[in-house]
């Protein structure tokens, strides 16, 4: 059943009245109290599964019981903090899957429903990662959640569809918990040894010390889901803003730097290239 994020944004929705439907790797009953359990369908359904049979079923499972679909919260997903020289094609593959391609089919399954409604809300769990330099693989994985939702964003605005994407800090969850988190490579190369820290970064984490509170951030979601117009970026955490500001600073400090040459590539009759 849903851990961490996912447990509490499934209380904070049911303590609103709404109905929420939960898709788990796992199927299970959610422990919940006995007068929500009417609004609470719980579906099992694994995101790295490429049949996209088995998420129109969890979509109709929906339909069948509550009608519509107003929300959806892309929320799985899982870590890696090994160097991009040192983890395989597969290893790559393995967590895109799961955190980028997964979180698509959920999407394109639920669509429909929401351009039929003219309406619907997508909150798509990125990271700070998803706006920092970092280990290649998770962080790449985390701005190509932020690039999808951008794009998307675009093209479903027309039918009254809003996107979210969602940039989370650090936050107290099982999220850097054994097994959850991966820090081995797949092809050690000793010229990386004198710069790891991969493997400290994630013993103190499992700590759960972290200063996010994922109670409130399941707040802050159904805060944002209620208003008329959503942020297309949402940094959630006290340390997520700065995370944010300093990858805009980067982008805006390159951009000043070549601003005048970049407009000197303009045609001007002149080139010998043509």
């Amino acid at each position: 059943m849903p851990g961490g994020l996912g447990a509490a944004m499934v209380m904070e929705i049911l303590k609103t009245g709404d109905c929420v439907a939960a898709a788990t790797r796992k199927a299970g009953r959610y422990p919940v109290p006995e007068a929500w359990r009417e609004n609470l369908l719980t579906l099992e359904l694994d995101v790295s599964d490429p049949d996209e049979d088995r998420y129109r079923e969890a979509v109709n499972l929906t339909l069948a019981r509550f009608g519509r679909i107003d929300v959806l919260i892309n929320n799985a997903g899982y870590g890696g903090v090994t160097c991009f020289e040192e983890t395989s094609e597969e290893s790559l593959r393995q967590m895109f899957e799961v955190n980028v391609f997964g979180l698509m089919r959920v999407t394109r399954a639920v669509l429909p429903v929401m351009r039929r409604q003219r309406s619907g809300h997508i909150f798509n769990i990125a990271s700070g990662a998803g706006y920092s330099a970092g280990p290649v693989p998770y962080h790449t994985s985390k701005f190509a959640v932020t690039g999808f939702s951008t794009a998307l964003a675009f093209e479903v605005a027309p039918f009254g569809i809003h996107v979210t994407n969602v940039a989370p800090g650090l936050f107290r969850t099982g999220f850097y918990d054994k097994g959850k988190w991966r820090t081995e490579p797949d092809l050690h190369i000793p010229d990386y040894d004198p710069f790891r820290w991969q493997t400290e970064f994630v013993r103190e984490a499992r700590c759960h010390q972290q200063p996010g509170d994922p109670v409130k951030l399941a707040r802050l979601l159904v805060e944002a889901a209620g208003v008329s117009q959503p942020p297309l970026h949402l940094p959630a955490g006290e340390d997520a803003p700065a995370v944010l500001d300093s990858w805009c600073a980067s982008i805006q400090a390159d951009t000043d730097a070549w601003r005048s040459r970049a407009a000197e590539t303009s045609f001007d009759g002149k080139s010998d290239a043509f």
